[in-house]
């Protein structure tokens, strides 16, 4: 049977992840969340800078001589990760 939990949610809408499901599931800084059948869905997810990040340091851009290269990396990677997000 599965874990049941019962948690408070503040005044500005925020409920804590108990410890020891954020290390179980592998939640970091960003949890995706939808609604399914009138529940809502958390899932670990990867915080969409950090994958920016590596793969701005993979293909080792120099910022100052190409920043419009970056903005255009940056722009695919998102346009990429919302298209997964929506299958």
């Amino acid at each position: 049977m599965d874990t049941v939990y019962l948690l408070k949610v503040d005044e500005r809408g925020r409920i804590v992840i108990p410890s020891e499901i954020r290390k179980k599931m592998g939640i970091g800084k960003t949890v995706r969340l939808h609604i399914e059948e009138g529940k809502i869905i958390l899932e670990p997810a990867e915080d969409p800078l950090d994958k920016l990040s590596k793969l701005v340091k993979k293909v080792k851009i120099k910022a100052s001589l190409e920043p419009e290269l970056i903005s255009k990396t940056a722009e695919d990677q998102l346009i990429k990760e919302l298209q997964h997000a929506e299958q």
